[in-house]
């Protein structure tokens, strides 16, 4: 039985453009081996942090939304562990529809 799951990434604030978007595609593959489709995806710009996180103040924030198994978050953890460019990251369930626009995309620091 699927679950929805939505997830908050914070990168890099200074990983150029092309970084970002190798990261974003790695992400991508990682949810097609899977076989797992990202229903909902924002970026939610460069933000300023409440606290340092490895010397940066601010990071670059990316949401996810998507429906799996209750097996795949934890490979999904697994996964970003990894990611260097990743700063944080929080995966939980959601309580919002899969495709919903999520209020954060309006705000500003």
């Amino acid at each position: 039985m699927s679950k929805l799951y939505e997830t908050a990434i914070i990168v890099k604030p200074d990983l150029g453009n092309d970084q970002v978007k190798d990261l974003l595609i790695s992400i991508n593959n990682f949810f097609t081996e899977n076989s797992v489709s990202i229903g909902y995806q924002e970026d939610w710009g460069i933000k300023n942090l409440k606290f340092t996180i490895r010397k940066y103040s601010k990071g670059s924030f990316k949401f996810l939304r998507f429906e799996s198994g209750a097996d795949f978050p934890k490979k999904l953890d697994t996964f970003l562990k990894y990611k260097t460019d990743c700063l944080r990251y929080l995966i939980s369930k959601s309580a919002q529809k899969i495709d919903e626009v999520t209020t954060q995309i309006n705000k500003d620091n």
